[in-house]
Formats: structure tokens, sequence, C-alpha cells
């Protein structure tokens, strides 16, 4: 079962993977990741070696350096009368000849008997069980922390930039926030391209154009009302945002302190919740939801969430009226 919802390579990987982490860990980390975890290991090769000599077990994985010797020597591999005889009985036997259905004739079976010899006379096996060799880590043992490294620097290269997290809002807020920065939301054009038959794709807040991310937090005239209310409570110009790049980069020009750019951020983010909650209600609840104290909700929960996390001492006159003012 665990083989089929991971869907690895084969069954000794499987067996190898979850003797060292818990279901749990193991689909996070591989179910979850496009990356070949395998990839990370080498094959084992020691004394109890299991792997067919030439054959390379019926997993044709490869335990040299010079690949499949079936492939590399498919006159041997057919002269040989055990196909899956393993490495230590190979060795161990007085010759390479010995298991073979004739001796050699000369030619092109010569010449790859002498090949297979010279691959064989450089195999060295350890007195130890088999066992995966972990390249990520020094001393070869495999970690769940050296994977989730490894994956975590290789999504950082094919990001712009780290997910922001504000430290003022909730955590649901955020994860919001990151969702949107990755268009990772549900909305009708998102589910659309899934094969979902959702009847239109119509913004449901301005039924102007195609409900996406970008439209629904940055083009939608609803959203653009609102950050033009936000621009003149903080005091700041606002030109209008057309995706989360233009937004991000217009925050980074605000002359403002680093904290009080995150306390702007967060109200950004907190904006964001309740728009995604307002095209909800409209959505699913049987009473429309009233736009009028859409932007008044926004003020007032904000207060309430950096009030609570900013060691900060603001009143709510300090909120409403300066909120630029303060000094967190």
């Amino acid at each position: 079962m665990r083989e089929r919802l991971l869907r690895l390579r084969d069954r000794a990987h499987v067996q190898w993977l979850c003797t060292t982490m818990n279901k749990g860990q193991v689909f996070v980390l591989v179910r979850l990741t496009k990356y070949d975890v395998f990839s990370f290991s080498t094959e084992p090769c020691s004394t109890y070696q299991k792997h067919g000599f030439l054959r390379s077990s019926r997993l044709r994985s490869r335990w040299c350096e010079a690949g499949i010797l079936k492939d590399l020597f498919p006159r041997i591999y057919d002269l040989e009368t055990c196909k899956d005889v393993n490495i230590r009985t190979k060795l161990e036997a007085s010759s390479l000849e010995t298991s073979l259905r004739h001796n050699v004739r000369g030619g092109a079976e010569q010449a790859q008997l002498i090949a297979v010899s010279e691959v064989s006379g450089n195999i060295t096996l350890a007195p130890q069980a088999d066992r995966y060799n972990w390249l990520l880590y020094n001393d070869g043992v495999y970690s769940v922390a050296s994977l989730k490294k490894k994956i975590d620097n290789q999504r950082s290269l094919s990001e712009a930039s780290r997910t922001r997290w504000v430290k003022y809002i909730p955590i649901k807020v955020n994860i919001l926030a990151w969702k949107i920065k990755l268009n990772a939301l549900p909305t009708r054009f998102n589910l659309s391209r899934r094969g979902i038959d959702i009847g239109s794709l119509m913004c449901p807040l301005c039924d102007v154009g195609i409900e996406t991310s970008t439209h629904l937090f940055f083009i939608c005239n609803i959203a653009d009302q609102i950050y033009y209310k936000i621009a003149r409570w903080w005091n700041v110009t606002y030109e209008g945002f057309t995706s989360y790049t233009e937004w991000l980069g217009w925050l980074a020009l605000l002359r403002h302190s680093i904290k009080l750019k995150a306390l702007l951020e967060g109200v950004f983010y907190n904006t964001w919740w309740f728009l995604w909650g307002f095209r909800n209600k409209i959505m699913f609840d049987s009473n429309s939801p009233s736009k009028a104290v859409l932007f008044d909700n926004i003020v007032s929960s904000s207060f309430t969430w950096c009030r609570s996390r900013c060691k900060a001492a603001f009143t709510w006159n300090d909120w409403l009226k300066n909120p630029y003012l303060i000094i967190v």
C-alpha cells in the first residue's frame, strides 16, 4: 500500500526509506515533491549482496559504475546458467566460467569474459549487510533534515524570493498571502484548468474580468477601491497594482521603517483575507454580504491582530488617525 501511495521506484527503496522515516514524513518529502529523492543515494554492495552479478537484479539496478553487465556483455549473459546468481557467490567461485554452459570459444565471447573479469577485479565487498549510502550527509546515513534542506534549496532557486511572513497577523492570514503569491487558491480559473465545470469564469465581485488571483486581489474594482482607502489612511501614494510583483515593488519603495512596512504589509494581508471571505460569502451564502462595511472590518480586525502581537503601545485613535506615526 505504501509503495503504491508514494509511487517509488522499487520495493527495496521503499523498505530502506521506511526504516528511517515514518509514513507521514515519507509522504511529505517524497509524494509532494517533484525531485528524485533516490538520486541522492548509491546502490548497496556488500558481502551479503543479493543483486544478480550479471543481471544486476530483476529491477535492473546499477550496482557498478560500468552499468548493467547483462547489457554490456550480452554474450556472457547468454552463457550464464544462473541468471540471478549474487555477487558474493560469483566472486567466491574458482572462476567466472564455472556457471557458464560451456567454455568460451574465443572472439567476442573471450573479449567479453576478459572485460567482465576486469570489472569483477575492482569490486570490494564490505563485511556488512546491504545498505544504501546517503550522499547528502558525510557519514552516509540518511536523515530527514538533510533531505528537507536539499528540497528547500532546490525550491528557493526556482522562486523569486522566499515566503514572506508577517508576525503581526495570524498564521492563517500569512498562509493565504503565500497562496496568493504562488497562485495556489481555488479561483474559478484555476478550477477550470483542472477540468472542473463551474459554469462561469467571471469574477463574482465585479463580474467584469475572469476570476484569477491577480484579478481578484489586484485588478478588481472592489480591491482597487479598498487599496485607495488604505493609501489615504496611511498617507502614502497609490497609483494602482496589476500584480503581486507590482504591489511588492510599491511596498519596497515606501519611505518607512522596516517594522512599519511590516505593519502595513500585515494590513494588506488582512485585506486579502477579507476579500477572499467576501468572495466566498457572495458565492455560497444565501444572503449577500454588505460591501459598505468591508473596509471598516479590515481596519478594526487589523487593529485587534496587530495590537495583540506588537510590543508597541498604541491606541485605537492612533490606529485610526495616524498609523504611519506608530513607533513599532
